[in-house]
């Protein structure tokens, strides 16, 4: 398990408790920060619960900056966080506390309700702040992480769009016009195709022919493209 260290100064006539408030808010904001910049949430607002695992009261003040030490298995701040701290006196003291935050923040959500299959685009999407502490799914804070992608149910409006409820575009669908390229022995031609069935790269499928109306087997080799040997 990693732990984390982060000295946090406090006010010198602050009490145990207030030092230890003080510093254990200090440290999940720096953590809501350093999130909130790597994952480019933007207009983060929190506030955080925290749990004592033994009465401070009887503590005497630290003489010196509290430290926090980090034992959470997951030390995300959208988790339960578990934070040791300590005071680094002689003699010092330690104790274990527990917190929730609860994060106020912008995700995107069904605008206007979308169909199985159908691809999602900018009509279909809409803002909303949520706490995303209690989005057990996930969440999307940015229109371009939905746009272009596949739905792969039924979405209602004013559903929360998750990630589980989006998959990556077919490099090939049912019926779309394709480019067929035929080739044998270094010798290649190409022509346009309608694809029969829908494919992921490196899968054969049937592929009509449009210049000779004829129905090939093809493997399609990147989105639009698939490859077929020359028909005798």
């Amino acid at each position: 398990m990693v732990a984390t260290l982060l000295p946090v100064p406090v006010a010198a006539e602050a009490g145990a408790r207030q030092q230890i408030e003080t510093a254990v808010s200090a440290h999940v904001g720096a953590l809501i920060a350093e999130t909130a910049h790597k994952e480019g949430w933007r207009e983060v607002r929190h506030n955080l619960t925290m749990t004592p695992l033994s009465n401070p009261d009887g503590l005497p003040r630290c003489s010196t900056p509290l430290e926090i030490v980090q034992t959470s298995a997951r030390p995300s701040p959208l988790d339960r966080l578990r934070l040791d701290v300590r005071c680094p006196d002689t003699p010092g003291w330690s104790l274990t506390v527990s917190t929730q935050q609860n994060i106020a923040l912008a995700v995107q959500t069904v605008a206007t309700s979308v169909d199985r299959g159908q691809t999602i685009e900018a009509r279909h999407l809409t803002e909303e702040t949520i706490n995303v502490s209690r989005a057990q799914r996930g969440f999307l804070t940015s229109a371009d992480q939905a746009i272009g992608m596949v739905a792969k149910r039924r979405l209602r409006a004013g559903q929360v769009l998750t990630p589980n409820l989006l998959d990556a575009p077919l490099p090939v669908r049912k019926g779309q016009q394709i480019r067929l390229v035929a080739q044998d022995q270094g010798v290649a031609a190409t022509t346009l195709g309608e694809a029969l069935a829908d494919g992921h790269v490196g899968e054969t499928i049937k592929v009509r022919n449009l210049a000779s109306n004829k129905v090939v087997d093809a493997r399609i080799v990147e989105p639009g493209i698939a490859s077929t040997l020359i028909q005798p």
